[in-house]
């Protein structure tokens, strides 16, 4: 292709709308005369301007059929009404929520545990721990076994809800 072509190809679109300048208009014609490849190009650009007026033209008719499908009548939604409806369910809903949470009967809720009961747990469950292990190494001497008695009454009366109670009340017995 030459320099001469892709000048001309720029052009084309404005010579086939009529929107060069004589003197221009005139240099295109020249070249379109000489020039087969240019003469098809314009051809075919001729050829989608066309169809695409058609399509435009087509579609203009349907926007038009669209927007004003029944000349003198337009539809209002009735936007009061739907609000209307809306808050009702709204105020229902709000209303039977607030109901049934004054009204439901108070089940009895289990024992909350804070932190404080936790931790007095866990220096128990330790402390049980601590004297039964004591209490064990004592126990490995004869002369004792009284005060190894004593000491697993005290664990089961002091910390009766720990494992070492559990352990301290079957040496016991």
């Amino acid at each position: 292709m030459e320099k001469s072509c892709e000048k001309i190809e720029e052009l084309l679109v404005d010579y086939a709308d009529g929107q060069l300048s004589p003197s221009e208009s005139n240099n295109v014609t020249e070249h379109l005369e000489k020039c087969e490849n240019c003469r098809k190009i314009l051809t075919a650009l001729n050829k989608s301007l066309e169809l695409a007026g058609v399509i435009w033209t087509d579609g203009l008719c349907e926007i038009k059929e669209i927007r004003d499908p029944i000349h003198g009548k337009t539809r209002k939604i009735p936007w009061p009404k739907f609000a209307a409806a809306a808050a009702g369910i709204i105020f229902l809903l709000t209303t039977s929520v607030v109901w049934r949470t004054f009204t439901r009967p108070t089940k009895p809720s289990k024992k909350e545990v804070n932190f404080a009961d936790i931790e007095r747990r866990i220096n128990n469950a330790g402390n049980a721990a601590r004297l039964l292990t004591a209490t064990e190494l004592l126990a490995e001497f004869p002369d004792s076994q009284s005060i190894v008695k004593d000491q697993y009454r005290y664990i089961v009366e002091t910390y009766p809800d720990t494992p070492s109670a559990k352990e301290a009340k079957l040496k016991i017995q």
